[in-house]
Parts: C-alpha cells; sequence; structure tokens
C-alpha cells in the first residue's frame, strides 16, 4: 500500500532504543526525498508494544511500562518533527500498541483492541 516500507530488527519492541533507530530511518528518507515531491510517512512506534517492561526495569509489562515507553518515545518523536521542517510538504501519521482494560493482543475482537492512539501532522 506505501512506495516504500522500512523496517530492521532495530526498530522491533524489545529493542530499548527502538524508536530512536526509527526516528533515524524517516529522517534518512525525508533527506533522499527533500522536498522534490511530498513526503507522507506512516511510524507504527514499536516501543510501546510487548515487550516494554524494560522500561522500568522489569520483566512485566504494565500499564506503567507502557507509559514509560511513550515517555521514552517521546523524546524522539520531536525530534522527528524539527527534522522534517525544512524537508517541504510532508504528512505524518504516528500510530501506538492498543489494548486497554485487560485486552491485548490480535484477533479479539473488543474496542479496546481496536482503538489504536495516532496523531497525524501536516505541513505545506
Amino acid at each position: 500500500m506505501f512506495h516504500e516500507a522500512h523496517w530492521r530488527p532495530e526498530f522491533y519492541s524489545p529493542v530499548p532504543d527502538s524508536t530512536r533507530h526509527q526516528v533515524a530511518q524517516a529522517l534518512d528518507r525525508a533527506d533522499h526525498y527533500a522536498g522534490r515531491r511530498p513526503l507522507f510517512l506512516f511510524v507504527n512506534v514499536s516501543a510501546t508494544h510487548v515487550p516494554h517492561g524494560h522500561y522500568l526495569d522489569s520483566s512485566q509489562d504494565t500499564a506503567a511500562s507502557q507509559a514509560a515507553a511513550l515517555a521514552y518515545a517521546d523524546t524522539h518523536l520531536g525530534r522527528l518533527l524539527d527534522g522534517l521542517a525544512e524537508h517541504g510538504r510532508w504528512m505524518v501519521i504516528l500510530c501506538a500498541d492498543h489494548g486497554d482494560d485487560g485486552y491485548h493482543g490480535r484477533g479479539i475482537a473488543h474496542p479496546a483492541v481496536f482503538n489504536v492512539p495516532y496523531a497525524a501532522w501536516v505541513h505545506g
């Protein structure tokens, strides 16, 4: 569905610095396009997906460790948006993990699983 798709092992959720790697890849692709045409980035922030207990030095995945994962990711997502400022027209959609109220995972038909947090920004 996309012109390009990028995945590397360091983007995977168990990697404590996954968002930093994802942002570096996104900025690299933005540099490649450098305003020659509008850029659309869809980033699934893997840090908020299980396992995320390591953000609290724990082996347990909890709501608190997911919040810590989101706080970590947020330290890098601002760098993404700031880095795109000079790249002409662009749109970024960021998604995070789903699940709440004890319902987690795929294949579960529950509104908490279908409700995926996201944010979108448009420039230009």
